[in-house]
């Protein structure tokens, strides 16, 4: 049994805390900690079996691994302090807030010898399980990821491509990995002051080619891949867990069974199994950097562009 407490009550947290209320075989939940106490005492009315902590030193000398679902601007902070007490740590993404501080904390996890799940959820997605399985030892040729959803006010403390697109970089990472030879960006900022909507294309030395395309101001809820093999073309969609692959170029696509499942469930089990097992976790802080490495490249051609588009607009 894991002892385990939560840092950041705000949305995300609360569903990460209603998980882990499931998890009772794997998880003890011993208390939680916001730095505002009013979200603290309000989860406390809900939960009232949930210790509520104002000090956060406290509440990591009364457990054994921390949730981390603070924002991102914490996030290092946060997982430095836990680390160094010895607390196993699961990071929601982006792992840092920059690439330096997730540079940091990569070497405080090797100091340590401590143990750093990064929470790209996508992994865990039903979906996504089923459709990697058939793309073992195929090299990808093309790469499509489109991920939209309608505008709220949660989240804009980072651009979009922090927010949204750093999850179908993460998928890119673990298929396909080699140097990259150009990158294209297109960039909108309509609701924040941060890229709301990028769009990327990364050519690779070995011919494959990539197309990301996130926006936090779109009509529609869309979490979608189209990804093409010299064996066969999958489409994936994210949201409704559904497959459906291509197995030659004049064949139709067939649809292929994927068992339901809540991702953000398998993602709490695997950790718990990793942990008390000693496996490296399947999104790890190695993992979690290299994810934070490609999405600053994107995020800096995303920030040039904003730029120039309002001094051309000033001008």
């Amino acid at each position: 049994m894991i002892r385990i407490g939560i840092v950041g009550l705000g949305y995300l947290g609360r569903i990460h805390l209603q998980v882990l209320q499931g998890l009772s075989a794997a998880f003890q939940l011993v208390g939680v900690h916001d730095r505002h106490p009013e979200k603290a005492k309000e989860i406390q009315q809900i939960y009232p079996t949930i210790a509520v902590f104002d000090d956060y030193d406290n509440l990591l000398d009364a457990i054994d691994a921390i949730g981390i679902i603070a924002s991102t601007p914490s996030h290092y902070e946060l997982a430095n302090l836990a680390l160094r007490k010895g607390k196993a740590v699961f990071i929601e993404k982006p792992m840092c807030a920059t690439l330096q501080e997730a540079t940091n904390l990569l070497g405080v996890q090797i100091e340590t010898n401590g143990f750093v799940q990064v929470g790209h959820v996508e992994r865990f997605n039903p979906a996504w399980l089923q459709a990697s399985k058939l793309l073992q030892q195929q090299a990808i040729r093309t790469f499509q990821a489109s991920r939209c959803a309608p505008f709220q006010s949660r989240g804009t403390d980072v651009s979009v491509v922090f927010d949204l697109m750093i999850h179908d970089i993460d998928i890119l990472l673990s298929l396909h990995n080699s140097a990259i030879k150009s990158m294209v960006v297109e960039a909108r900022s309509e609701q924040s002051s941060f890229a709301d909507s990028v769009e990327v294309q990364l050519t690779y030395e070995d011919g494959c080619v990539a197309t990301l395309a996130a926006s936090r101001i779109a009509t529609d809820k869309q979490r979608s891949l189209a990804i093409q093999t010299a064996a066969l073309s999958l489409d994936i969609d994210l949201l409704q867990q559904q497959v459906q692959v291509q197995r030659s170029a004049h064949a139709a696509f067939e649809q292929i069974a994927v068992l339901p499942g809540n991702a953000l469930q398998s993602q709490w089990q695997d950790f718990a199994n990793c942990l008390q097992s000693g496996f490296s976790p399947k999104v790890g802080a190695v993992q979690g950097l290299s994810a934070l490495e490609l999405a600053e490249r994107i995020e800096l051609l995303a920030q040039v562009q904003l730029q120039q588009k309002s001094n051309h607009s000033i001008q």
